[in-house]
């Protein structure tokens, strides 16, 4: 699927000054998918109350309920949570009203109360929070869209895939990587290690001042910073479309860069 595809413009609603979009509606192959492929990617997930958190709630927490804790926000006024796939069904909604959202929030609060109970601390790897969820009943909204979605499951824990084909296509895939093929550089890594990273440090010395390069408080913004490069260079490599890495493959890798820029 051509990235361009998943990425869908926000659409206010003009005759009403409340934004439902904000919620989202029920969710599809696209955009929410592909985050959520963003957050199994990672080896960790934090379970205290850092940068990455909503409403009290830690971003492992956040994921576990169906949470993508990066893209919520709330006001006085409005409770704005952003959805992983299937979620928002989950709290039985297909979207949201005004008059509702209060109750989304209370459903949410007491999910995220329940997910609190099993303990989970500190940073914890994606698939021991995963294990626990299994275990104790408390499964993410997200997990049987993720189990049946190829790019996910592979990231799933192995006794977490229950789609067939699936897993045996992740088998045969995994056994035709052995040998030699492991000792070459992936070219799309090749990319990423040079171009991507000359046109991340242009930005990085200029201090992301560009416009929406920051969030409100002032972080570097990981997600503006990888669409505004992907922009720029994706339009010179149309031709080599599949050896140039997906936008949420960008995202992680600057994600990676910003915060060893930090430490």
């Amino acid at each position: 699927m051509n990235w361009t595809s998943a990425l869908v413009e926000k659409k206010v609603v003009k005759d009403t000054p409340y934004d439902e979009d904000l919620f989202g509606v029920a969710s599809d192959r696209g955009a929410h998918l592909e985050m959520l492929e963003y957050w199994l990617d990672k080896e960790f997930w934090d379970f205290d109350r850092g940068y990455c958190q909503f409403e009290g709630a830690s971003e492992g927490h956040c994921i576990l309920a169906g949470i993508e804790p990066e893209n919520s926000k709330s006001t006085n006024e409005q409770y704005g949570p952003a959805f992983l796939p299937a979620s928002i069904e989950f709290y039985g909604y297909s979207k949201i009203t005004a008059e509702e959202q209060w109750r989304l929030k209370d459903a949410i609060d007491r999910r995220i109360s329940d997910l609190k109970s099993l303990g989970l601390r500190g940073r914890v790897s994606c698939h021991h929070a995963l294990d626990m969820c299994s275990q104790y009943k408390l499964d993410p909204p997200w997990l049987d869209v993720a189990q049946n979605d190829f790019e996910c499951a592979k990231r799933l824990p192995p006794k977490l895939r229950t789609n067939n084909k699936i897993t045996q296509r992740i088998s045969k895939v995994a056994s035709s990587k052995g040998g030699s093929n492991r000792a070459k550089k992936d070219p799309k890594s090749k990319i990423l290690d040079t171009i991507v990273r000359e046109e991340f440090e242009k930005l990085r010395q200029n201090g992301f001042h560009e416009r929406g390069l920051r969030t409100k408080d002032g972080r570097p913004n990981a997600t503006a910073i990888a669409n505004k490069i992907y922009h720029v260079l994706s339009k010179d490599i149309e031709d080599s479309e599949d050896y140039f890495p997906k936008l949420t493959t960008f995202e992680s890798r600057i994600r990676k860069w910003l915060e060893n820029s930090i430490k």
